[in-house]
């Protein structure tokens, strides 16, 4: 993991779903923009480098990805391209299927091409109480399209902007502050720094045991 700064954001239990219409809505609305920048083929390429890279740190038991490996997830199907298509942000599902839990969770991925290549990054996990769903029943987790919903406002909010077009603002924002790197100033200074971090990342599990490959071709 590189040296973005973990915060554990908690949506109190008081908090309300958006209405189910207009997150359909903005559900839709975030994937057609997101594939008029890449087109489906390539987005489902994308799509799959990302889940593979995933698998692939979660059977390396790779510390950045510890809650995947002790629980269930899913990564959420929508990735949000910027302008340029050489940056997204995603989320995975994590579902507490432990006794006693009462929360499941959304942990933000990130994506970046750099020199042509495609780099994926952990973000922020945020722990979401099943009670603020009406009417669940607290002692099961959320399924996907609740939290896919949840997702909808707590990571994917800020994508497009009031026009309804991509927000490369937010873009900035996510990929370019002071949790990824205090001293960096520019672009390329956070591309450095992230790129830096990728062989970090993979000396933070048990590295008396040797690399355990997936079957099929997966990129750092």
């Amino acid at each position: 993991m590189l040296n973005h700064v973990k915060k554990l954001l908690i949506i109190f239990a008081t908090m309300c779903l958006v209405n189910c219409t207009e997150t359909t809505n903005n559900s839709h609305s975030y994937l057609s923009k997101s594939k008029s920048i890449l087109n489906d083929t390539e987005y489902r390429n994308v799509f799959s480098m990302i889940t593979d890279s995933i698998s692939l740190w979660v059977r390396n038991k790779l510390w950045s990805v510890e809650s995947e490996y002790t629980y269930s997830y899913k990564l959420d199907s929508l990735l949000c391209f910027n302008k340029k298509g050489d940056r997204f942000i995603s989320c995975s599902h994590l579902y507490m299927n432990i006794d006693d839990a009462n929360s499941d969770g959304l942990k933000a991925f990130y994506g970046e091409k750099i020199n042509s290549k495609w780099y994926f990054f952990t973000g922020d996990y945020t722990v979401i109480p099943r009670s603020m769903v009406k009417g669940h029943d607290v002692t099961k987790p959320l399924s996907y399209e609740q939290l896919h919903e949840i997702a909808l406002k707590e990571v994917y909010s800020g994508y497009l902007d009031d026009n309804g077009e991509i927000n490369e603002e937010w873009f900035t924002k996510q990929f370019e502050n002071v949790g990824w790197c205090a001293d960096c100033k520019t672009k390329e200074d956070y591309q450095m720094s992230r790129l830096k971090g990728v062989g970090v990342k993979w000396l933070n599990r048990d590295t008396t045991q040797p690399i355990q490959p997936l079957n099929k071709t997966s990129i750092p």
